[in-house]
């Protein structure tokens, strides 16, 4: 004779398994795809360049860069500017020239 489990006692046979903190959000970010780093035209990057050559630490802006698997969007004040490491500081958060396909300076 088979004895079949209630769903209670089959609940705990699986709850160790819910120890695993931050698995279920790894499973999360994995099943997301990834977004594609788009090719800026010739002018595009031009012009991108002459807004970075023109800004300055303390600017307020708006920047879209590319984080390794997707766009994302950053709004605040230039902390720091390096010409020499190619990126800027926002918010904490360090953007590397390469990877901006956006900005928008605010005066």
């Amino acid at each position: 004779m088979k004895h079949r489990m209630s769903r209670l006692q089959r609940a705990k046979q699986f709850m160790p398994f819910a120890a695993l903190k931050g698995f279920e959000t790894l499973l999360a970010a994995v099943a997301r795809s990834k977004e594609s780093r788009v090719e800026l035209s010739e002018d595009q990057l031009e012009e991108l360049n002459r807004i970075i050559q023109s800004l300055t630490e303390g600017d307020f802006v708006r920047v879209v860069y590319y984080t390794g698997h997707c766009y994302t969007e950053l709004v605040g004040i230039i902390e720091t500017m390096s010409k020499t490491t190619y990126s800027l500081c926002i918010e904490s958060v360090m953007i590397y020239f390469k990877d901006i396909k956006e900005i928008n300076v605010y005066k």
